[in-house]
């Protein structure tokens, strides 16, 4: 009987170093497995994202790690209870992995955080939605910059028409999309530039380099876009993606290499060396938060699952003479005649992504030409041309929530962050761009779609 007891106790001894394991378990558990839709796995970002997690990760041996981490993980873990985002629980773990890693190494540097957060799905989804405007003003930019040149230029929302022949800027072009790939880059090169001048940046100047990275970016996509009109390098080319690859190193990489040297060298601190190295001892407490945090996301995750949106369906929704109405699949509804298709998706907060006509539509292998923002009857609203092979629609598209119609996704954002209704996507849709003036002005004015927002 005793030597049983010896014999558990032992093994649950055992078991006890094998706790950084059981960890790591859990959390590769729920971002793997749990976060597999929701993270991006693009075999660049990954490549650049772990060199820059290596050149820049630094620890000050001389201090033990702190609890920030878990205070942090903690927070977004009961964020994750009131509201399942997935958003919210991608925090948490990584927070959690953070503070197990500041355990055993001590106190870690901020870049790495700034890394993880340049590869998160948040940061690619904030570039592509609220960068889009600065798409569609790059290509006003370049009609005008070859129209100095002498040549018959017209720029019509993302259509630009240089002597006679059309070149379309596609908005979710190659160029900004850059925008990941040279931020993790410029994380690299400043780690790289800290490790050999042996000095630390401040925040504020790893945040200059930073703008200066997104200035220099622009600008490579502006040029980037004069040089495929002038060259008549049209999409879908090899030589159009050259090119961009091309401004990208001589316009971002390159200066950013000279920059962040200079910068390192000059105002860099130097790292303060200490004799005394911190070392794990004590682990009692640590073994405690760190076991106990990854069970509780475990926990959290399994019993509260995010609310599957794109499977709700709306009930009880009112008919509109003229119209065939439907509900549909991810809390959409469809208005649908012989003229015109409309197609209203309901946002349930500030911090859900929208069904964006320029995702959905190209899904069903549209292409999107002269797009452009348009103000209607005092609203502002974009507007497109869709074409497929010989199959011409018009499209306009805007945010709404009853009372406010707005084509800007900080405003609809911030506005039910303050409490407002929720908004909810409104696309119109028509055969010709006379039915969908027409559709529009309605709309808008006599706010027929009120009923169902």
């Amino acid at each position: 009987m005793n030597k049983g007891i010896f014999s558990v106790i032992a093994g649950l001894l055992r078991a006890g170093r094998c706790w950084p394991l059981m960890a790591v378990v859990c959390y590769g558990l729920v971002l793997f497995i749990g976060l597999h839709d929701y993270l991006v796995w693009d075999a660049t970002r990954v490549i650049l994202g772990i060199a820059a997690l290596y050149f820049t990760t630094s620890f000050k041996t001389s201090e033990r790690g702190s609890t920030r981490y878990f205070f942090m993980a903690l927070v977004f873990l009961l964020l994750y209870l009131l509201v399942p985002a997935k958003t919210f629980l991608c925090i948490s773990c990584l927070c959690g992995c953070l503070f197990m890693i500041e355990t055993f190494y001590g106190r870690m540097n901020f870049l790495p955080v700034l890394v993880l957060v340049m590869m998160s799905p948040l940061f690619e989804y904030g570039m592509n939605i609220f960068s889009f405007p600065i798409r569609l003003a790059l290509t006003g930019w370049a009609g005008n910059i070859i129209r100095i040149t002498g040549q018959e230029v017209n720029v019509q929302g993302n259509m630009i028409t240089c002597n006679g022949n059309e070149f379309s800027v596609d908005p979710a072009c190659m160029g900004l999309q850059m925008m990941v790939t040279a931020s993790l880059c410029g994380m690299t090169l400043i780690g790289f530039y800290q490790q050999q001048y042996k000095k630390v940046l401040s925040l504020w100047w790893v945040l200059s380099i930073l703008a200066m990275m997104i200035l220099m970016n622009i600008a490579s996509n502006l040029l980037r876009i004069i040089f495929l009109v002038c060259l008549h390098i049209m999409p879908g080319t090899v030589m159009h993606d050259v090119t961009g690859i091309i401004c990208l190193v001589l316009y971002v990489i390159v200066p950013l290499l000279f920059l962040t040297q200079w910068i390192a060298r000059k105002y860099g601190k130097p790292i303060a060396l200490h004799r005394k190295r911190y070392v794990l001892r004590s682990a009692v407490k640590l073994f405690l938060l760190n076991m106990l945090l990854p069970a509780a996301l475990l926990i959290v995750f399994l019993i509260n699952k995010p609310r599957d949106v794109d499977q709700q369906v709306l009930s009880n929704i009112p008919a509109m003479p003229g119209y065939a109405v439907q509900s549909l699949p991810g809390n959409i509804i469809r208005l649908k005649n012989d003229t015109l298709l409309v197609y209203i998706k309901h946002i349930p907060a500030s911090y859900y992504t929208e069904h964006n006509p320029m995702i959905c539509w190209k899904g069903s292998g549209y292409e999107f030409y002269k797009v452009e923002e348009k103000l209607v009857e005092g609203h502002t609203i974009y507007t497109a041309l869709l074409q497929q092979e010989k199959d011409r629609l018009y499209t306009a598209w805007w945010y709404d929530n009853g009372l406010v119609s707005t084509s800007s996704q900080l405003q609809w954002r911030w506005d039910v962050l303050l409490g407002a209704h929720p908004y909810s996507l409104v696309n119109v849709t028509a055969g010709s761009e006379r039915e969908l003036q027409l559709a529009v002005n309605e709309i808008l004015n006599k706010r027929r779609l009120s009923v169902y927002l």
